[in-house]
């Protein structure tokens, strides 16, 4: 069965029953903008969206620490990695976490249940055959493996549109280590900077300002927060691909750009 998700789907707004107990949630606006009051909202969208999807590429530096290769290493084992970490944090900072009554997997916690519509709580065990999953502990029988994973991870990367169609494919291992070599030297680099651009968890924010304001009329301020994530990213790549066609249309008319210069494609903005 295919993980990938019908764009009528995703279009829909709907959420998708996943299980009998896991049902994968289509965030609107005005919930994402709700997340701690408000303030930085979209900057825990993002840390929920990166902790859940946890991707191997942009996981290369850490996997490559652990000896891993993020070519041969799922999501999923990532996810598994970070949750087993937070666990360790907690235990060898125990006494602390608890006068503060937190602990570091409440974050993942929250991210799953922002997603995932039925309320749960997730701990770390195995299948008998040895394999991991989580388990609701209030519900044995509602499990997330790597299977469901998938959909999960899936999900997230449709409704929140992200393609990673043009990252580097290293060709062999040397054009690999290269890369992540690469990787570490920017890593150094942001370090060395020590700040953090002033829109890096503006992108939302913006994207709400340019469709409201220069999109076809369709979302505006007064409907925006009832608006699925995924129509904010669909309404701009849409105008974007429409305004695009256009001014080639344009140019052929006036005999400034050359049919034979053009992709079919190109024209073709509803694809």
């Amino acid at each position: 069965m295919s993980t990938n998700f019908d764009k009528a789907l995703i279009m829909s707004g709907n959420d998708f029953k996943l299980t009998n107990s896991i049902t994968l949630h289509h965030p609107i606006i005005d919930e994402i903008l709700s997340l701690n009051n408000g303030f930085h909202s979209e900057e825990i969208y993002w840390q929920y969206v990166h902790s859940i999807m946890c991707d191997p590429y942009a996981n290369m530096i850490m996997l490559d620490d652990l000896g891993k290769d993020f070519l041969k290493t799922s999501p999923f084992e990532v996810f598994l990695l970070q949750w087993e970490n937070y666990q360790r944090d907690y235990q060898t900072n125990k006494q602390q976490y608890d006068l503060l009554g937190i602990n570091p997997l409440q974050f993942i916690q929250a991210a799953l249940n922002f997603f995932i519509v039925e309320e749960h709580n997730f701990e770390l065990s195995k299948h008998e055959d040895g394999s991991p999953c989580l388990y609701d502990t209030n519900n044995a029988e509602c499990q997330i493996d790597e299977d469901i994973f998938v959909y999960l991870y899936e999900w997230l990367k449709s409704i929140n549109k992200i393609d990673y169609s043009n990252r580097i494919k290293p060709a062999d291992e040397n054009a690999r280590r290269i890369l992540i070599e690469d990787a570490r030297d920017e890593l150094k680099k942001q370090k060395r900077r020590n700040k953090k651009s002033e829109d890096s968890f503006e992108y939302i924010g913006n994207l709400m300002s340019a469709i409201c304001f220069g999109g076809n009329g369709s979302i505006t301020p007064f409907n925006i927060k009832s608006c699925s994530i995924y129509w904010l990213f669909e309404a701009y790549s849409v105008d974007n691909k429409k305004s695009h066609a256009s001014h080639i249309l344009d140019g052929l008319y006036h005999g400034t750009v050359s049919s034979k210069d053009i992709k079919t494609q190109e024209l073709d903005w509803v694809n």
